[in-house]
């Protein structure tokens, strides 16, 4: 990986950690949320995956976990759709 890259890694943890830091109720909270929609988005990608194993396979990828994660059913969805097409 070039320089750039770890530098980026970098400060994408030291923000975190300063957002941790200032807020620590309110970014749990959040966090805690994106985790649990995580979750229930890697069983609706695994359900997809066992339903239309014949038609379309969706990747269990750190994208598509992050899609099912934030958006959720909506999100799944919107993969699957992509996906058949």
């Amino acid at each position: 990986m070039a320089i750039w890259q770890y530098l980026l890694i970098v400060g994408g943890g030291l923000l975190l950690v300063f957002a941790a830091c200032l807020l620590p109720g309110r970014f749990f909270r959040i966090l805690g949320h994106i985790g649990i929609n995580a979750a229930f988005g890697l069983a609706l990608l695994f359900a997809v995956n066992l339903i239309f194993s014949s038609t379309f396979i969706l990747p269990l990828n750190t994208l598509t976990l992050a899609v099912a994660g934030v958006l959720g059913l909506p999100g799944v969805a919107t993969l699957a759709v992509m996906a058949a097409l």
